[in-house]
Parts: structure tokens; C-alpha cells; sequence
């Protein structure tokens, strides 16, 4: 018997076990997600999340009756009483759908999770989790021995999604908590409660006899053949994880794999911590006189200059967050922009020797399994397949823009000769931010009046997000009721995604202000996932014989709810959608930039994938499929985002009504498109970078990922290396996204062709929205998405997933503007 199944059960008749599976204890992650980050979860390693951002700067609870699908009136979906979108998140902080509540009510668990109401009710969850997860890992282990004619065999794969759900309610909880909840005392439960599931779902990663039930599944014509396609994806899921955590190997090599495993999340964890802290060089740089900050407002000027011992006046300026930036896009002085840029990138050489530990790592696992890179290991179920494929497509990307990227660069060149009366001036790395401004104000001329912010507040965007789904899908949002305990802060809005045809669908949580102790960057996390509940068969969980331990709790499933049109019932999605937007003081709404509006339709592409991707099985719902795959709805958005007809539906001022001029908008966008081939360039290089960082030369005993960032940057970058500095520890995608940051290029590429083919002519079309759902969004990760994108744009090549596949998204690369 294990060790931990021993500690849940009184005695046991019919099963035997030969492998103890007993967490173990590990140093807190503390994980950062980066930008816009859609954190889904299976029994294995947890995916990061989107790069969008960064180019330019995880609940085994015991759900009852109460959960969120059930929990959701229609009395609430059609209360008079019930705010508007806009007005919802317009108004001030506190909801009006929470005001209506008595405060009498006793508090619920967050998510309306009973062992979620407390930090400490909080960890028995993952007690409650590991027991049912050990009687099904025993379940799935001895199916074979059970003489019931296959019957049992052939819940096998239903056996493995639920174990994998139940698992990932804790930690895919926990995850939200650790990195949005204002309390110290439940980011420190949730920090423990994800590092003790994670390296248990390592443990079964690793466990033989599960991969031996799930072979012979697959390789059993009679249970095989009978497989629908979802079944069959989620079962190679599992069956990759087994194989990419070395299940081939000794017992001696797979405990060394957890240990590595292990060891990266550790490393992982200290390398997002120290992308958020400042590195060894000064915290100011002293500036004097304080004139020489021309381009900053003078008002900003004055509050940071004081006076010096020798009575002069010196400007004291920050090296890090917003005061770094502004100084490299608006100071004139190139002295104090080369100042700014070498102590707010200046090496710190713990920092890198973390970084490098972490890639070394990551290496020495790919080879433990007999793989020559991590790059090799992450990418073999991706839809590049390999890292040469993902080369060969930077590559014909990049030679696809040459020309541009020259063109602009010899304007940023001349722009700088011009102004500094030097005809053999060259560009630096302090330079092109301010350039790029430079340039493109003058170029490009905004009208009088308001900014463009003025029509975007967030309930004004929340509202056209809403209107810009009801038209593609027949989907809304409707306000939801919070009860009291629901959600980590006040500031948390519910909205209920509704469907005119099924009704309730899921549940998205809107956190969208930054605060002391949150996370600023955007997310999408993926709380629960949909999954079909009724067949569970949950009661032959304990077999007979069985009888648990006084006081063992097991984690339960989700009651579900019917669902119109589908058989049995499901358990609904439930998202959070997280961003860090300003608050403006006295109730006023907020108003939003454009990288922010875009930012927010790029997250709710994802939570909107999480919506309706509702399959019958954990594993392959809403955004669980492949890195390359899961962002393209995401990236999709923001073509909507910049078409006059999406906009037209909400884009309106937030005190006037009136519609967004054309004149403003066509400017702004011939801004946004001023020096588009230098920010592509700057993509690709990153994913160049990441390549490189998780290919074979990590090996190499002189490795060292400075010295490779400044031979890339040699290479291909448009501005010399600048000795000292090591941009790359702050690259958090290095973790999050190893070796898959080329996903956010290849995701601008498939929707750049998806937007010509299918949206292009009406992008509000409820056609064009079908063809989407039911080719893409529907299927979640239940169906091969070269297959999706073929049957999408109606191109039989591209089913095939192959080398000509890749050859034909390449080529889209160099003809269809991104």
C-alpha cells in the first residue's frame, strides 16, 4: 500500500500498490505571471502565458450545492435592477450588484467554494484533493485486474481527466490567489497549497503503472476504436506528459526527474522575483542642472529637484518603473537618457547566475529524457513540432521585413543626426524610444480636442466587448450577484456570460485595478474548467472493502447544471480577468490608453475561449491546447479592436455620448503604425532569444546567456550591445514561456490571414462568428488545431499539420501586414 493511500484508508480488500506517492515538501514558487497570461493546469507542468506586453515593457475544494453554476439564479439574469455594463464598472468602487446584499448574510468561500472561506480552510482543501486523487490513481492502476468485461478499462480515460480536475481546482485557485489576494496570510496558504500539489502531480507524472493502464488503453482495438476524438486527445495529453517526464527511465533517473522538476520551480520562482526588484545600480541618477530633463513637465521637474550640500540644484530621478521610461521616450539630453539606461539595466550578476541555473536545468532534463535541448522537449506537441521549424518560420519572417526595418531605421538615423547636428552619429539602445516619439509626432498630427482615452472608459470598452460578442456569437455579459466572502477584494466585479440559446455558460471575474500587493500585470486564469460531471461514476471511487479514516475528507466534483441541447450535465467555466489600470480619485470612471483597451480585448479573447470551449472533459476545455494554438482568439481580438465597424458599436465619449471622430482615429492609428517593421523586429528578436536560451549550447561549460543575448543583438539587432547590462533577467517569459515566446509572432500571423479571410468584409457578421466557433472555439483543445485551422479556412493542406503546413503559415508571413 502507499504511504499517503494508507493514511486515508481504515482497510482494503482488492488493491495492491507498488509505488508510495507522498508530497513532498518544496520552497514556495512565488510565480509571477507574466503579461496577459492565461494559467491553465493539467497533471503536470503548468503552462505560462502570453507575450504581448512585454515587447513594449492556479480548488479541490469540496464543491456542493453551492457552487457557482448552481448558485446563479434566474431571478439575477433577469432582475429590472440589475446595472448596466458600463454603468457596473464606471461607477464607483464597491458594486452595486454587492450593495444590494444584507451584510447579515454569513460569508461564502471564495468562488463560492466552501473550503475556500479561510487561509486554513484553504490548505485542508489539498488534503481533500490528494485522498480522492489517490483512490483514483489506484483506480486507474488496477483497472486492468477487474473482470467486468472492459467496462472499467474504458473509464480509464475519464478516470484521468478527473483526477487532473480535481487537482486543478486547488491550484489553478491558488495560483489567483497568490497573485491578486491583498491578505498576506492566504497568499502564504496559497503559495503552500500550489508547491505541495505541484510536486505531488509530479509524482504521477513519473508513477509507471499509470502510463502502463493508459498504453494499454490506447493500444487495445476494442476500447480504442470506440474512442470519440475528444477522448483520444485527452488521452495523448497524458500520455506525452508521461513521456516528456521520462517514464521510459530507471526508478533511480525518474526520482532524479521530480528532483530537477522540483528545482525549477524553485529557480523559476526566485527569477520572477527578481524581475520585479531592482538590480545593483543606483536607485537614482542625480541630474544637474535639472534643465538638462527637457521633455519631462516641468512640473515633474520641480518635485524632484532638490538642493545639494553645495547649494546647487539637482534633479533626483528613479531607475525604475514609470520615471526610467519616460526618461528614455522624452528626455532630449542624450547623456542622461545613456545614464538612465545603463543603471536601469545594469547587470547583476546573481540575477544572471539564477537565469543560467534555471536554463541549465531546464537542459539537464531534456537530456535525462534523451532530448538535445529543453526547446526540443517543450515544443514535440506544439504545432511547430520542433525548434527548426520555429527557426525556419523567424527566419522567413524576418527576411520578409529586411526592408522595412531598414527604411525605418534610417529615419530613427537621421532623425538623430538632425538633432545633434552630427552626420556620423549611430543609433544606441538609449535612443530609439525617444526617436521613435520623436519621429512619429512629427509625422503624425492629432486633431484638436480630446484624447482618444475619452472614449474608452472601462465600462464603455466592458460594454462594447459585450455588444461586439452578442453580434458574433449570441453571447452577453450580464452583472452578477457577488455574495458576501466571493471574491479577494471589493473592487472584483462578477459577470455572467450568458447565451441566448443555453443560458448560463460560465462566469468571468473582473479584477481591473492595480493596488498595494497585486500583480499589475494583465491575466487571464482559468479557475475551473467545463467538463461533463453526471458520469463521473464517482461512487466506485472507494471500492469495496474500503473504509476511510475518521476525519478524511474528499474532495467532491461540481454538481453541474443541464445545458440546452447537450446530454448530461456539465460543471461551468469560471475565469478571472486581471489588469492594473488607475483608478481615478472621486468615483470617476477610468479611462483607458489604447495599449490598455487593446490589452483588455486580448485577455477576454482568452476568457471568451474559456467560455466556449466548454468540452466534455478537463483536459481539452477552453484554452487547454497548445501554446501556438491558444493564442490566436487572444491576438484575433485586436484586429477587431482596430476595425471602424467594431468600434462604431461602443467607442463613444464617456461624458458626451458622442461617437469616436473619424479623424482621430484614422491619426491614431497612422501613429500606431509609424515604425510597425522595428517593433516586429523586436518581437522576433526576443523569440530568437528564447530559442537560443533553450537550445543545445546551453551545454556548453562557457555558456552564458549574457554573452548570447550580446552576440544576438551583434547578429540582428538595429543597436549595438551595451556592456554592463543584462536585459534578459527582467525577460519573465523565459520562464513562463520557454522556448514558446515565438507563440505571440505565429499567433499574428495565423489571425492575420484568419481576420482576410473570414472577417475581413464583415467583421460584426454572426456567420463569420460561427465559422470561428465551430471550427476553433468550441473545440478548446479536444480536436488537432492544424485540423481547426484548416476546416476554418477551408484549406485541406493545412489539416495535415506537416512541414508544407508550416511552409504555408510562413508564407502568410510575408504577405499579409501583421
Amino acid at each position: 500500500m502507499s504511504a499517503g493511500l494508507g493514511r486515508i484508508l481504515q482497510a482494503r480488500a482488492a488493491y495492491r500498490t507498488t509505488t508510495a506517492l507522498r508530497p513532498s515538501t518544496r520552497a514556495s514558487t512565488g510565480r509571477v505571471l507574466p503579461t496577459t497570461a492565461t494559467t491553465t493546469t493539467r497533471v503536470g507542468i503548468p503552462q505560462g502565458t502570453s507575450p504581448q506586453t512585454q515587447a513594449r515593457y492556479i480548488s479541490g475544494t469540496t464543491t456542493d450545492a453551492k457552487s457557482a453554476a448552481a448558485a446563479t439564479s434566474s431571478a439575477v439574469l433577469n432582475s429590472t435592477s440589475t446595472p448596466s455594463i458600463r454603468e457596473l464598472f464606471d461607477s464607483p468602487p464597491v458594486s452595486s450588484s454587492r450593495s444590494r446584499l444584507a451584510s447579515s448574510v454569513s460569508p461564502e468561500g471564495l468562488f463560492l467554494y466552501p473550503n475556500l472561506k479561510t487561509p486554513e480552510t484553504f490548505l485542508d482543501s489539498v488534503n481533500a484533493a490528494i485522498a480522492r486523487g489517490h483512490l483514483l490513481v489506484e483506480r486507474i492502476a488496477h483497472a486492468p485486474e477487474q473482470q467486468d468485461g472492459g467496462q472499467e478499462m474504458r473509464k480509464v480515460i475519464k478516470l484521468f481527466d478527473r483526477l487532473s480536475d480535481v487537482l486543478c481546482k486547488v491550484i489553478d485557485a491558488a495560483e489567483v490567489v497568490r497573485c491578486l489576494h491583498p491578505d498576506p496570510a492566504w497568499r502564504q496558504a496559497a503559495e503552500t497549497v500550489y508547491e505541495e500539489l505541484f510536486s505531488w502531480m509530479n509524482t504521477l507524472n513519473t508513477d509507471p503503472r499509470l502510463y502502463e493502464v493508459l498504453h494499454k488503453v490506447l493500444n487495445t482495438p476494442v476500447i480504442e476504436s470506440g474512442l470519440s476524438e475528444a477522448e483520444r486527445q485527452v488521452a495523448l495529453v497524458f500520455l506525452r506528459d508521461f513521456e516528456k517526464s521520462g517514464i521510459h527511465l530507471s526508478d533511480a533517473k525518474r526520482a532524479q526527474f521530480v528532483a530537477l522538476s522540483d528545482k525549477v520551480v524553485s529557480l523559476g520562482r526566485d527569477f520572477m522575483q527578481n524581475c520585479s526588484t531592482p538590480g545593483p545600480g543606483p536607485a537614482h541618477i542625480l541630474v544637474s542642472p535639472p534643465s538638462r530633463l527637457q521633455g519631462l513637465s516641468p512640473g515633474y521637474i520641480q518635485r524632484i529637484t532638490k538642493t545639494n550640500k553645495q547649494g546647487e540644484k539637482v534633479a533626483v530621478v528613479p531607475t525604475s518603473g514609470w520615471e526610467s521610461q519616460m526618461v528614455l521616450k522624452h528626455v532630449e539630453d542624450e547623456g542622461v537618457r545613456r545614464a538612465m539606461y545603463v543603471a536601469s539595466m545594469a547587470e547583476d550578476k546573481a540575477k544572471v547566475a539564477v537565469l543560467d541555473d534555471l536554463l541549465r536545468t531546464r537542459y539537464d532534463l531534456a537530456q535525462l529524457v534523451g532530448l538535445p535541448s529543453y526547446g526540443h522537449m517543450f515544443l514535440g506537441d506544439k504545432m511547430v513540432k520542433n525548434p527548426e521549424n520555429v527557426s525556419a518560420f523567424l527566419h522567413t519572417l524576418g527576411k520578409s521585413q529586411e526592408a522595412a526595418v531598414e527604411s525605418e531605421l534610417m529615419l530613427l538615423q537621421k532623425a538623430k543626426r538632425v538633432a545633434t547636428k552630427d552626420k556620423d552619429a549611430q543609433l544606441e539602445a538609449w535612443d530609439r524610444d525617444f526617436y521613435v516619439r520623436l519621429v512619429s509626432s512629427r509625422n503624425n498630427t492629432m486633431p484638436h480636442g480630446d484624447s482618444i482615452s475619452a472614449y474608452f472608459s472601462v465600462g464603455t470598452t466592458m460594454d462594447g466587448l459585450s455588444k461586439l460578442f452578442s453580434h458574433l456569437y449570441g453571447i452577453k455579459f450580464v452583472p452578477g450577484t457577488v455574495q458576501p466572502g466571493e471574491t479577494w477584494h471589493d473592487e472584483v466585479q462578477k459577470l455572467d456570460v450568458v447565451d441566448e440559446r443555453e443560458g448560463l455558460i460560465g462566469t468571468i471575474y473582473c479584477d481591473f485595478y492595480g493596488r498595494q500587493g497585486k500583480q499589475l500585470n494583465a491575466a487571464h486564469y482559468t479557475v475551473r474548467c467545463s467538463r461533463r460531471v453526471d458520469d463521473d461514476d464517482e461512487e466506485h471511487d472507494i471500492a469495496e472493502g474500503m473504509t476511510l479514516r475518521e476525519g478524511i475528507e474528499l474532495a467532491k466534483a461540481d454538481p453541474g447544471v443541464k445545458m440546452a441541447g447537450k446530454e448530461g450535465r456539465y460543471q461551468l467555466p469560471l475565469a478571472v480577468l486581471s489588469c492594473g489600470f488607475s483608478r481615478p480619485p472621486g468615483g470617476k470612471p477610468a479611462l483607458l490608453s489604447w495599449v490598455e483597451v487593446e490589452t483588455l480585448f486580448h485577455e477576454m479573447g482568452h476568457a471568451m475561449h474559456s467560455m466556449i470551449g466548454r468540452a466534455d472533459y478537463h483536459n481539452v476545455s477552453g484554452t487547454r491546447c497548445p501554446i501556438d494554438f491558444v493564442e490566436i482568439p487572444s491576438i484575433l481580438m485586436e484586429h477587431f479592436l482596430a476595425d471602424p465597424a467594431v468600434l462604431g458599436l461602443f467607442a463613444t465619449h464617456h461624458q458626451t455620448g458622442a461617437p469616436l471622430p473619424a479623424g482621430l482615429l484614422m491619426a491614431h492609428q497612422a501613429n500606431r503604425s509609424t515604425f510597425q517593421a522595428i517593433e516586429l523586429h523586436s518581437q522576433r528578436s526576443m523569440a530568437m532569444l528564447d530559442q537560443l536560451l533553450y537550445s543545445p549550447i546551453v551545454g556548453s561549460p562557457s555558456f552564458s546567456s549574457t554573452a548570447t543575448l550580446e552576440n544576438l543583438q551583434r547578429a540582428t539587432g538595429i543597436v549595438p550591445p551595451v556592456p554592463g547590462t543584462a536585459w534578459q533577467t527582467g525577460f519573465g517569459h523565459l520562464y513562463g514561456y520557454g522556448a514558446g515566446y515565438y507563440s505571440y509572432l505565429f499567433g499574428r500571423t495565423v489571425t492575420s490571414q484568419i481576420w482576410e479571410t473570414v472577417f475581413r468584409s464583415a467583421p460584426t457578421s454572426r456567420s463569420a462568428g460561427e465559422r470561428l466557433r465551430e471550427h476553433v472555439l468550441k473545440w478548446g483543445g479536444g480536436k488537432d488545431p492544424w485540423e481547426c485551422l484548416g476546416g476554418l479556412l477551408e484549406d485541406d493542406r493545412l489539416m495535415k499539420g506537416d512541414q508544407e503546413s508550416m511552409k504555408i503559415v510562413g508564407d502568410w508571413g510575408t504577405k499579409t501586414p501583421l
